[in-house]
């Protein structure tokens, strides 16, 4: 038999179930997926269920394909900043407000109100918003009361399939930490910021290291997933957590970009940073004692997705539109994109923000909006590398995430950040690695997460062009004061219904 690590990835859109070997190469992988529900704008929900199901689904799959492969232990990474309420039995109590339900915005105010911004991201590292889930608490308290009184503890995705697996709910402190009601320093639930908000502590699981292995797989797990009884498991992380260590960034100073369908641009540090102007994060490295700064984007990968879908009809295919934003050149043919499709976080920690096309012209052709797509996630990127680099400076990035297969944009995020971007052989597979990793430290395998370095292969680099790069340097300016400009404008406008109720 072939010792395997299995790692999921339990993202937005899908289940991925990997089979990694102890040299960290990627045996086979397969996928299930499954969608987000959309009951109002603003909202997304997911349903639990249908996350087991793709865990046990896939990995049925891709252990029915390689028969010889024995599974040492298991970790599962997921989407973050979740809140879904389980009963003492562990069952959902109903559907989970996933990442991007934006409707406790009120609640987030309120909570915000009783601390104060600056010192709520002092205790959290995170700039509160209503993208947490500690808002979401508050909202089923306040919305759904029948739920909220039946709740015995909230968790996010990982954790509950940590819990169909081995009978056990706990968290880590990557996903604890995106809840914003954990103090970052004290590793451990805030006080302070639950008192504040009328939620108890005991709401929410224990706190263990990433890689503890909590519990190992019972026999009606493996009965339902084909994971052999009593294989161990791993605490795990939140999937930008992971990714940290799929990119390789284990040491101060790395850094990497993930481009998914949402967005992250992260820098290592030995030391707790605080941004004061509440634009970025801080959170728990999976490495202990070791922490990350970083900025998220709601969209990024979903930006491009939403314009080959909406941009034209069929959509055009991925080398299509590739041919198109070589064409169009850098500029865009002289129009901007605001990407801001869901609010936006980093920088602005505005969910009443809206995308935005300007300065179309009668000669703006087709590659130019799909270029301008692009390059309007890289110059909000930009914006959130001014400001790591106010503490630390980045040398190079890693590129993950799927964006990272589009050659015409690592070249713009290249000529945009001047930067040197470096694209690993496994780009899709950043958080996988992550959750592998981790499971391979819990279980002794590996003997700490600097194997991350061995597991990367770089297979392109990206130099910038400082030519096309001070054009970029004025075209962020302008991007910069455009959602300045339009920041009323866009408030107004989210405070309209999705469509006119009159007569006709």
């Amino acid at each position: 038999m072939i010792p395997c690590i299995l790692a999921h990835d339990l993202g937005t859109s899908g289940n991925k179930a990997s089979l990694f070997g102890t040299d960290g190469r990627l045996v086979d992988s397969a996928v299930v997926s499954y969608s987000p529900i959309y009951p109002k704008r603003g909202w997304a929900e997911e349903d639990a269920g249908q996350w087991w199901y793709a865990v046990c689904e896939a990995t049925k799959a891709v252990l029915k394909r390689n028969p010889e492969v024995s599974v040492e232990a298991v970790a599962v990474s997921g989407q973050m900043m979740g809140c879904l309420p389980l009963d003492r039995n562990g069952n959902p109590l109903g559907n989970s407000l996933i990442w991007s339900d934006a409707r406790a915005e009120a609640e987030c105010e309120r909570i915000t109100g009783r601390v104060t911004r600056e010192r709520y991201n002092r205790i959290t590292g995170q700039p509160p918003s209503a993208s947490y889930s500690l808002p979401k608490i508050l909202w089923q308290k306040e919305h759904t009361p029948e739920i909220y009184e039946k709740a015995y503890k909230y968790v996010q995705a990982k954790d509950f399939i940590n819990f169909m697996l081995t009978g056990r709910i706990v968290t880590d402190p990557t996903d604890a930490a995106y809840t914003i009601a954990y103090d970052i320093a004290e590793q451990d639930w805030s006080g302070e910021i639950l008192e504040c908000a009328g939620i108890p502590k005991s709401l929410f699981p224990e706190v263990v290291p990433c890689e503890t292995i909590v519990g190992k797989v019972t026999k009606e797990a493996s009965l339902s997933c084909g994971i052999p009884e009593g294989t161990p498991v791993a605490a795990g992380a939140g999937d930008g957590s992971a990714a940290h260590l799929g990119a390789a960034c284990v040491e101060p100073g790395d850094s990497y970009l993930c481009l998914g369908s949402s967005t992250w641009l992260v820098t290592q540090t030995d030391r707790l940073i605080l941004d004061g102007g509440g634009r970025l994060q801080s959170e728990p490295h999976v490495i202990p004692k070791q922490y990350v700064y970083l900025g998220t984007m709601q969209t990024g990968g979903l930006a491009h997705s939403w314009a080959k879908h909406h941009l034209s009809s069929p959509p055009l295919s991925y080398s299509e539109i590739e041919d198109m934003v070589s064409e169009s050149g850098p500029g865009a043919g002289g129009i901007l994109f605001l990407p801001y499709l869901m609010g936006e976080r980093s920088p602005w920690y505005d969910l009443r923000a809206r995308g935005a096309f300007l300065g179309i012209h009668q000669e703006t052709s087709q590659g130019d909006f799909y270029r301008a797509v692009m390059e309007g996630v890289a110059f909000n990127l930009k914006l959130l590398l001014n400001v790591i680099e106010q503490d630390t400076k980045v040398e190079e990035i890693v590129l993950i995430g799927g964006g990272g297969k589009s050659r015409g944009w690592r070249q713009i995020l290249s000529d945009v950040f001047q930067k040197k971007i470096c694209l690993p052989a496994n780009v899709e597979e950043g958080t996988s690695i992550g959750g592998a990793l981790i499971a391979g430290v819990g279980v002794g395998i590996f003997p700490d997460y600097s194997v991350a370095k061995e597991f990367m292969t770089i297979e392109e680099t990206v130099d910038p062009s400082p030519e096309t790069g001070a054009y970029y340097e004025e075209m962020g300016r302008i991007f910069e004061d455009s959602y300045h400009s339009l920041k009323e404008i866009s408030h107004r406008l989210s405070t309209l219904p999705d469509v006119w109720q009159g007569q006709t």
